[in-house]
């Protein structure tokens, strides 16, 4: 998976003005610091020995966690001269005429092309025919026989670092890999959700997303008139069960570990203790604000704040300690990702709770004891992050 960054650029400038080295600075929207490029090898031919600006006119906001700013590693093709076919109508008109049977006008446009990759985030990708580029003058150019060398030695480092990658694949993760999988899903998943919204009402929706996704298998999958399993178009969480079928019986959990992982719930199912205290003292918390007043939560947004997010980590910790419950873990660095997420979560109810010091409706009594509950409630995440990683 790469991180792909084109829509988020404000703007940025590569320069390979010095042999075999490229640096630079990319400044994407709603992220203060821009990330430091800091690369072996060289641009093409047409950049080769150039500084090259660029600024994206249209950018979108970056509202999930950047990769990481300081970004060192390898070059891969950095080019503004990559031949591409675009539209000269919007995608969705574009997609209307062909599907009319007609031949929507296109013409060859230069793409700017920018990769590069890193052991922080493996392959980054910036693509895009609209930026505005300025090229400076060369400083040097590449001889006949650097540039054979340089096609060769580009093979050998790209299939080095594929080698790397799948090696780190197969051997365990640890929790920081993990939460960069965590980071690419959230941006995979944002950029799904936009193109859903935008192309909700449109007969080829499938096919606009699949394109504008890079989801090329959808594509080819449309075209020989497949259907698309839904947890292919945006993930497990945009399916729907309509098999109508009844739900697997739960297997019961290992009877050592009750009171351990797992307590029995009042439905006689299944739940990991931490995640039950969580949840029963939203409950607590929900059942006491309807009696203060049933509308509460919607009137007063310092009180919806506290009650959401709450609501929120007792969902949250249900999914993610249920793999502890089913002794199902497969991953420990991904769960212990999972669960410093779910502590910032924390962060932000306690957060809201300190806005209720002074409520009129609320006894400073009841806000003390949903405070002490829910650092019993931290108490316990910590300890389970600190018993998963000498698991590890």
């Amino acid at each position: 998976m790469a991180w792909r960054l084109h829509e988020y650029v404000l703007r940025g400038e590569i320069d390979n003005r010095l042999r075999g080295r490229v640096t630079g600075r990319v400044w994407l929207s709603g992220v203060d610091k821009p990330l430091e490029l800091t690369l072996r090898g060289d641009c093409h031919p047409d950049l080769a020995g150039c500084r090259l600006t660029f600024e994206n006119p249209a950018p979108i906001r970056f509202t999930t966690p950047p990769p990481v700013p300081q970004q060192r590693g390898t070059t891969g093709d950095i080019t503004a001269a990559r031949k591409v076919r675009v539209f000269d109508l919007p995608v969705a008109e574009a997609y209307s005429l062909l599907k009319a049977g007609g031949n929507p006008p296109e013409h060859l446009a230069n793409s700017f092309y920018l990769e590069w990759f890193n052991d922080s985030n493996g392959r980054v990708v910036i693509e895009s025919t609209g930026y505005r580029l300025e090229i400076s003058e060369p400083v040097w150019r590449f001889t006949a026989e650097e540039l054979a060398e340089r096609a060769r030695r580009a093979a050998d480092q790209s299939g080095e670092f594929i080698t790397r990658i799948e090696s780190a694949d197969e051997a365990p993760w640890d929790e920081f890999r993990a939460e960069q999988f965590l980071r690419e899903s959230d941006a995979t998943g944002d950029r799904y959700r936009r193109l859903l919204e935008k192309y909700i009402d449109h007969p080829d929706r499938e096919r606009l997303i699949a394109r504008e996704m890079g989801w090329t298998w959808i594509e080819e999958a449309l075209d020989a008139g497949e259907a698309v399993p839904a947890d292919e178009q945006g993930g497990e969480e945009f399916a729907d069960d309509v098999s109508g079928a009844d739900p697997p019986e739960e297997p019961a959990p290992d009877p050592a570990r009750e009171g351990i992982d797992w307590v029995r719930d009042r439905d006689e199912g299944f739940i990991h203790p931490t995640a039950k205290h969580a949840r029963d003292t939203f409950h607590d918390l929900r059942n006491e604000l309807e009696v203060l007043a049933p509308d509460l939560s919607e009137k007063d947004a310092a009180v919806g704040e506290f009650e959401s997010q709450l609501m929120i980590l007792s969902v949250k910790l249900c999914a993610h300690l249920n793999f502890l419950v089913r002794d199902d873990l497969h991953d420990p660095a991904l769960l212990i990702a999972w669960l410093k997420r779910d502590l910032e979560i924390h962060n932000k109810i306690l957060a809201a709770s300190s806005t209720l010091a002074d409520h009129p409706l609320i006894p400073s009594a009841r806000l003390a004891y949903y405070r002490s509950e829910l650092f019993k409630v931290r108490e316990a995440i910590l300890a389970i992050i600190s018993r998963l990683r000498k698991d590890d």
